[in-house]
């Protein structure tokens, strides 16, 4: 019933516009909210890893100057020996201007110029080829060569007959003193063995005799009469119970087994004297106490006798149960001390011959080794007097040219280098000028004892250029550091636009900073290569200095390069569609980019940034 009214309703409503009206807004709203909450789809921008050149500029704003003064240093410390020119004198390019004292540097040239004769001496020697004498004094010394090494031979064949005899009795030495060890060993472990089981054995029968003594002292003591010697009557009794004491500690080793004993040997030994000891002592006493008695209707004088004679009897076996042990004993540390003392003796003996047989196989070794490295030795000087004797009679090869020529060109190059350095300490002038200043006179020191930065910056000599210009540009102390003496720039003024390129090099830096709106700035000059247009004082430059470049490096873009907390670096790869780090090694920072050392390849694609 209720579904069939549910139903009627539903079929009214589909008739109505209405109904369909909303229906539709409906969905389009579940559309529009499904489209704006589902995930947006990340994009990755991506670059490949290039191999190219790679530049570091610092790059700056200046002015044109006039290039009117020139400074002038040395690039070498030392004595100023000669000073050619003064202030207000026109000087040619290439003049010499000034020196310094260059003695150690003069004697390296003539050291390098007698090296360069030697080095051509022998490449000439080369061509000419050996003389018939030098051949004939080298045929001689390839023949003792031989003779040495056959006697190196022979040396060797008869040392080695010679230590393999001695190693061989040595070796028999060693193997019978360890025999004898052995042997000393089993014979002295098996006496000390039967020495310890006849001592047991004689414990054990003389505690058994000795329980019977007591007993029989228990008896006669219970059994006494009137006796008038009280005090060894009480000295029986106290012998007694110590004896019995010492009884039943020597009962409760004797109950184990002899192999447990043997163990506590020294300790049933100790007790087994002891005990015997001290019955003897009791039998002392009981005999005087004995001696002592009043004969009466119950002892008679016959009785007393008779039981002195039962004392005195077992006084003597005890003392011969007593001697017994003693003598057991004694033969058991006699055993011990002559078993320590056999095995010590051969003991030494073994080491003895083992040390002399580890020195036997030692000296084998060595001088083995010795007589091989003779025979090696001679060998090799026996071929190398053969390869000299083949290369005289030779004629000269195109190696043998070629090593000497490479000689020659060595020592040139060392004299060139020497030479060069010989210009560091000579001031040349760099073009045609006029002498503005000469800051320095003969005989004073430069680059010694400087003390401030003022005189570290004063020229040697300072000299106005014709015809030359310069630009002065602010390089932050952040940049400074990057920026030499030397540096190639590359140069645009606002006059002529960006497409002409002037060359220029940096002549100047200067020492002292200068504060702009509290920034430290450093000045520095660079001087524009020759040019065919015209340049006025005051243009606006662009100067690019080229502070490092490096050429066939593997190059990513600076923003491919991320950074971890512990300071690695790293870039990012797709990988299944999914960004992936990958650990890399940067060196050189550029205009355009980072160099990689290590973590990627040429064509790798990195992500640059995700859209």
């Amino acid at each position: 019933m209720n579904s069939k009214w549910i139903f009627d309703i539903f079929k009214r409503l589909i008739k109505k516009k209405s109904f369909w009206v909303i229906t539709i807004i409906i969905i389009i709203a579940i559309i529009g909210i499904g489209k704006l909450t589902a995930p947006k789809k990340v994009e990755y921008v991506q670059e490949k890893v290039i191999k190219g050149r790679l530049v570091q500029t610092v790059s700056e704003t200046g002015s044109v100057l006039a290039a009117t003064n020139i400074n002038l240093n040395f690039k070498g410390t030392g004595t100023i020996v000669e000073m050619n020119i003064k202030e207000g004198d026109e000087v040619k390019k290439d003049d010499i201007l000034a020196r310094l004292d260059a003695g150690s540097l003069e004697i390296q040239v003539r050291q390098a110029q007698a090296n360069l004769s030697i080095a051509q001496a022998n490449l000439n020697r080369l061509f000419a080829g050996a003389s018939r004498e030098d051949i004939k004094v080298t045929q001689e010394t390839v023949n003792n060569a031989k003779i040495a090494y056959e006697n190196a031979q022979k040396d060797y064949e008869i040392m080695s007959v010679k230590l393999a005899a001695d190693l061989k009795a040595y070796s028999e030495a060693l193997n019978l003193a360890e025999k004898n060890l052995t042997n000393t060993g089993n014979t002295i472990t098996q006496t000390v063995d039967d020495a310890r089981q006849t001592l047991i054995t004689t414990i054990r029968s003389k505690a058994n005799a000795a329980n019977t003594t007591l007993d029989f002292i228990d008896y006669q003591f219970t059994n006494l009469g009137n006796v008038a010697d009280y005090q060894a009557k009480i000295n029986t009794w106290d012998y007694y119970t110590q004896a019995l004491e010492k009884q039943t500690d020597l009962n409760n080793i004797l109950i184990y087994s002899d192999q447990t004993v043997a163990g506590k040997i020294d300790e049933a030994t100790s007790l087994a004297l002891g005990l015997l000891e001290d019955i003897n002592l009791s039998l002392n006493s009981l005999f005087n106490t004995i001696g002592s008695t009043m004969a009466d209707a119950r002892f008679s004088q016959l009785k007393i006798d008779n039981d002195k004679a039962l004392v005195k009897a077992e006084q003597t076996t005890n003392s011969a149960n007593l001697s017994a042990v003693q003598a057991a004993e004694f033969a058991y540390k006699t055993a011990k001390l002559n078993a320590t003392s056999s095995t010590d003796t051969s003991t030494s003996n073994y080491n003895t011959a083992k040390a002399n047989y580890d020195s036997a196989i030692a000296t084998h070794d060595s001088q083995l080794n010795a007589a091989q490295a003779n025979i090696d030795s001679a060998l090799g000087n026996y071929n190398l007097t053969k390869a000299q004797l083949d290369l005289k009679k030779a004629p000269a090869r195109g190696v043998d040219i070629a090593y000497y020529q490479a000689q020659v060109d060595q020592a040139k190059a060392a004299l060139d280098l020497v030479l060069k350095n010989l210009d560091d300490y000579t001031i040349y002038a760099p073009r045609d000028g006029l002498i503005t200043f000469v800051n320095y006179k003969v005989g004073e020191q430069i680059g010694f004892g400087i003390t401030s930065i003022t005189e570290a910056a004063k020229a040697v000599i300072s000299m106005i250029s014709k015809d030359q210009y310069e630009i002065e540009v602010d390089v932050p102390e952040s940049d400074i550091v990057k920026v030499k003496v030397g540096n190639l720039a590359r140069i645009t003024l606002d006059a002529y636009g960006s497409d002409v390129v002037f060359d220029g090099t940096v002549m100047f830096i200067d020492l002292a900073e200068t504060n702009i709106q509290d920034v430290v700035y450093y000045k520095v000059k660079v001087e524009i290569n020759p040019y065919d247009l015209e340049i006025k004082p005051g243009m606006t430059a662009n100067v690019d200095i080229v502070t490092a470049e490096k050429n066939d490096v593997l190059i990513v873009p600076i923003r491919a390069i991320k950074e971890t907390q512990d300071k690695k670096k790293y870039v990012e790869i797709l990988s299944f569609g999914k960004p992936k780090q990958v650990f890399v090694e940067i060196g050189l920072r550029g205009d355009d980019g980072y160099e990689i050392t290590s973590g990627l390849n040429e064509g790798d694609q990195v992500i640059v940034y995700k859209k």
